[in-house]
């Protein structure tokens, strides 16, 4: 059986394929009006699969009077249409899985420490764009000027357009 790394790619590869080949998104080949249009509507269906489907099989709701519930089963099927959608926003950016396992190694490391150091979600943000300061670099205090408003909220950095590479 392969290691979760190699699942991983494989299932990356299975469905760049099946959105090549049946779905026909060449991932490769999209202008960057079309790979915007693409995210677009894979977090609208990654979002619905969430709001809608997920929840739709669980007793959310605080209000009713039923018993609570969790339909195991088709919960684990709509996490797996999510799964779909997630990876076809990870294709759109040629996200590979070691990119994927090390971002999340670094995110959680960066959770840890925001814990043990008092994280309260609202200071240590640029007041422009939101991002915390600790969070990809891309805006630093010292980018805001003295009316609160950013001077300059980070950079452009791996975009993908016209004539560039993806990564």
């Amino acid at each position: 059986m392969p290691s979760p790394p190699d699942r991983l790619e494989r299932m990356l590869a299975t469905q760049r394929d099946l959105q090549k080949r049946v779905m026909r998104y060449p991932l490769d080949t999209l202008t960057t009006e079309q790979r915007v249009a693409y995210v677009k509507d894979m977090v609208l269906a990654l979002s619905n699969e969430l709001q809608a489907e997920v929840l739709g099989e669980v007793s959310w709701k605080p209000w009713t009077t039923g018993p609570a519930y969790v339909n195991a089963s088709a919960y684990k099927g709509e996490l797996v249409d999510c799964w779909h959608f997630f990876m076809n926003l990870m294709l759109a950016v040629d996200m590979t899985a070691d990119e994927l396992y090390e971002g999340y190694l670094a995110k959680r490391s960066r959770n840890e420490q925001r814990q043990r150091e008092g994280y309260d979600g609202v200071s240590g943000k640029c007041p422009g764009c939101r991002r915390s300061y600790d969070d990809g670099g891309l805006c630093r205090p010292s980018n805001v000027s003295t009316g609160g408003a950013p001077a300059w909220c980070g950079e452009a950095v791996n975009f993908v357009g016209p004539g560039s590479q993806i990564g």
